[in-house]
C-alpha cells in the first residue's frame, strides 16, 4: 500500500532526527547558535611611536562555543593621530603631538563591542615605581597594587599595571599576583615577609616588602 510505505518513510525520517537531537544534547544543538559576548585581549596596550601591537576577538555563543572574530570583526579607533587599526592590528603614530597619547580600540561584531586602550609614548620604559595601600595585610586579605612606569620623552608616569609581570619571593605568603592583585595565603604567619617586585620590557622595579599582620 503506497499510504502505508509513506508513513514509514515518514516514521524513519522522525526516529533519524529524534537521535540526531539526543546524539548533540540540548546544550549543543543549536542550528544557528547566537553571538552573546565579544572580548577583546590585551585590553590595555602600552607602545612606543611607530610600534604595533595584535589584539584579537573573541566571540562567545548560546550554545556555549567560542569563535576567533578577529578577522571579522570590524575595528576602529578613537583617534587616528595616537593608533591605527586594521584587522585587530594596532599601529602607533609615528609621532605624537602631546606624549602620551591614549586612544580606544574598538571592535565591533553585529550588535556587541568591546574595547582595549592604548597608550602610545615617544620612548622607551626606563623605570618602574610600585606602591600598595596595604603593606601589613592580615592573613586571607587581598592586596592590591599599582605599577608607574616612566618613558622617555614624557614627564607624565603611566599607569602599567596591567601590563607589568609581578613576582613574590614568598609562596607561603602571596603566591600570584593577576593584575595587581594578589591574595595573601590563609596560612601565611603573622610576621611573615615577602619581596613584590615588578618587569616589563627588561625594566624591574624596586622590591617591596609585605609583612603579614
Amino acid at each position: 500500500m503506497p499510504g502505508f510505505k509513506e508513513n514509514l518513510r515518514l516514521l524513519a525520517a522522525f526516529a533519524a532526527l529524534l537521535m540526531l537531537a539526543l546524539a548533540a544534547g540540548c546544550r549543543g544543538f543549536f542550528v544557528n547558535p547566537t553571538l552573546t559576548s565579544l572580548a577583546v585581549a590585551p585590553t590595555s596596550v602600552s607602545l612606543i611611536e611607530g610600534n604595533t601591537q595584535q589584539i584579537s576577538a573573541t566571540g562567545t555563543y548560546n550554545d556555549g562555543s567560542t569563535k576567533d572574530l578577529t578577522g571579522s570583526a570590524a575595528w576602529s579607533t578613537s583617534d587616528s593621530a595616537v593608533a591605527t587599526v586594521k584587522a585587530g592590528l594596532v599601529k602607533a603614530a609615528a609621532t605624537i603631538s602631546n606624549p602620551p597619547g591614549t586612544a580606544t580600540i574598538t571592535a565591533t561584531s553585529g550588535t556587541l563591542t568591546a574595547t582595549s586602550t592604548i597608550t602610545v609614548n615617544t620612548g622607551p620604559l626606563t623605570a618602574i615605581v610600585i606602591s600598595t595601600t596595604t603593606p601589613n595585610p592580615a592573613a586571607g586579605a587581598t592586596v592590591t597594587f599599582t605599577a608607574l612606569g616612566t618613558y622617555t620623552g614624557s614627564a607624565q608616569q603611566q599607569d602599567i599595571t596591567n601590563l607589568v609581570v609581578w613576582s613574590s619571593s614568598n609562596s607561603a605568603v602571596i603566591t600570584t599576583i593577576t593584575n595587581g592583585s594578589g591574595a595573601v595565603l590563609s596560612t601565611a604567619t603573622s610576621g611573615a615577609t615577602t619581596s613584590v617586585t615588578a618587569s616589563l620590557n627588561g625594566i624591574t622595579s624596586g622590591a617591596l616588602t609585605i609583612t603579614v599582620q
